[in-house]
């Protein structure tokens, strides 16, 4: 196998195993390939990516950084950094950091909604000092924090068993030859968790408007990662059975 092509086969193995959260194991195969190109940012990027859900955030930066050393343009890296450095209530380096984005990108979504939430921790911040100790406050938005991911994490298992079921009918339905009637409601259902999706993403930021020193879409950036992997699972699953 050609050198370049074992390199694109070792990030694909790495990216699905990110997918997977087998994040150790994805590590292993992006160090491989820093091993051969010491200098490709997917695989510093990537790696960074897997020791943040590992909970070790300033490795994760470390990564971003020797990607942005190479490329300072890159912007995954740089909202990824972002991300790190808010998980760390770095907020005034994290809203820098979303501004490179938006210097280069303008209009990149992520890094306007994000460097946003931003400002307003910031700005709660301020007000809290005047009011109450932060530490004091911390302590009540962590057991609210709990409270409302307990929540979130009973709400998307009972999602995912409704979705499962869905899907399942409708392979049967396919598979027992009545492939038109199949496809309509795979339409539907796509559609619909479409709709749900972009729901919940606002169900969350509303969640997140509660707290003021905890950035409640970062916190649960795992939980977030993991109905992605299975949202995307099961559209593909739909899209499939053309």
């Amino acid at each position: 196998m050609a050198k370049s092509e074992n390199i694109k086969k070792l990030l694909e193995d790495g990216l699905e195993a990110l997918r997977k959260n087998k994040n150790e194991k994805a590590i292993e195969y992006f160090d491989r390939v820093i091993a051969a190109e010491s200098e490709n940012t997917m695989a510093w990027n990537n790696k960074g990516v897997a020791l943040r859900k590992l909970g070790k955030i300033e490795d994760a930066i470390n990564c971003y950084n020797k990607a942005l050393s190479i490329d300072p343009d890159l912007s995954r890296a740089l909202l990824n950094k972002a991300r790190a450095l808010k998980m760390q209530k770095k907020f005034d380096l994290a809203l820098f950091t979303y501004e490179d984005i938006l210097e280069l990108h303008p209009e990149h979504r992520e890094a306007k909604e994000e460097s946003e939430r931003v400002r307003n921790l910031l700005s709660r911040h301020v007000q809290l000092t005047q009011k109450v100790t932060v530490t004091e406050k911390e302590k009540e938005e962590r057991k609210l924090f709990q409270e409302r991911n307990e929540e979130l994490i009973e709400f998307l298992e009972e999602s995912r068993k409704s979705i499962n079921d869905s899907v399942e009918k409708i392979e049967e339905i396919f598979t027992s030859g009545i492939k038109e009637e199949a496809l309509e409601h795979r339409d539907r259902i796509l559609n619909a968790l479409i709709s749900f999706n972009k729901q919940l993403l606002d169900r969350i930021r509303h969640i997140n408007d509660e707290f003021v020193t905890l950035d409640f879409e970062e916190e649960i950036r795992e939980l977030i990662d993991k109905w992605d992997t299975f949202k995307d699972t099961k559209i593909q699953e739909l899209k499939n059975l053309d």
